[in-house]
């Protein structure tokens, strides 16, 4: 196939998939249940496959080499997660993934162990995953492969789409919970400085009643932003705030009072 754009994103489409299917099998194993990984809701992990593509362009001239290509490769890769992982978190102001655990990382965005298997990965790629995609590809009618990745890519685009929506709401629910927390916290602050007497009886009511509403205002938050916060916990196991584990922790504290209620009316 030649390089034009429709065959490069034709490949992106390609890796991207294998991408997902990879993390998703190695996640699944590991954990002993079904994970869909990546930030996206459908089967496609974008990182894979603009990974690929910069694979696929720039270390194809060293495949004569293969300690160069590897250390390139290693290198190359390496600078593209670290990029991906510090962009991830100054938009969204969170970690997607972290190494910090691993002894040689570098602030939690790279890691040794990891750079190795891109170098390893780099070299398996140009050597032998992509002249056998590009093989096999041209035995595929063009027609019906511009369908697939026509359709694929709506479907991708419309997943984007949403996924970034609902993780700037997630991002801005997040930021209102803090905001609440800290106003019950001011409002508790007040209170204490509350004497008992009866000129100070209306304040001391009214700002327990505007603690309230902050409260179940919070609630809703919490309620809203579960199934969201839960989805992208499971696939990026690393990201951690107090307003996440105040989600997740919420949720526990409902089911546990619905199974009591249930129990009770035995």
């Amino acid at each position: 196939m030649e390089n034009n754009i429709f065959n490069l994103w034709t490949y992106f489409i390609i890796y991207s998939i294998a991408g997902w299917i990879l993390e998703s099998v190695y996640r699944s194993y590991r954990e002993k249940k079904i994970i869909n990984t990546g930030f996206l809701n459908g089967p496609l992990c974008p990182i894979y496959g603009i990974g690929a593509i910069i694979m696929f362009l720039f270390l194809r001239q060293f495949s004569n080499n293969i300690i160069i290509l590897f250390t390139v490769s290693l290198i190359g890769m390496s600078l593209w997660e670290y990029l991906v992982g510090y962009l991830l978190e100054k938009i969204f102001k969170t970690k997607y993934w972290d190494y910090s655990d691993h002894k040689i990382n570098i602030k939690g965005r790279v890691c040794l162990s990891n750079s190795i298997c891109w170098g390893i990965l780099g070299v398996l790629f140009v050597k032998y995953i992509h002249p056998f995609v590009e093989k096999e590809l041209q035995f595929v009618n063009p027609t019906i492969l511009k369908i697939v990745i026509g359709v694929i890519s709506i479907i991708f685009i419309i997943d984007t789409i949403e996924s970034i929506v609902k993780t700037k709401n997630i991002k801005d629910g997040l930021q209102k919970i803090e905001e609440i927390n800290n106003q019950i916290k001011q409002k508790l602050e007040e209170l204490k400085k509350y004497k008992p007497k009866k000129s100070t009886k209306d304040l001391v009511q009214e700002s327990q009643n505007a603690i309230e509403e902050l409260r179940k205002k919070k609630n809703r938050i919490l309620k809203h932003l579960y199934r969201h916060v839960y989805r992208m916990k499971k696939a990026f196991p690393a990201i951690d705030t107090t307003e996440i584990r105040e989600v997740l922790s919420k949720k526990i504290e409902i089911i546990k009072k619905d199974k009591n209620n249930r129990e009770e009316n035995k």
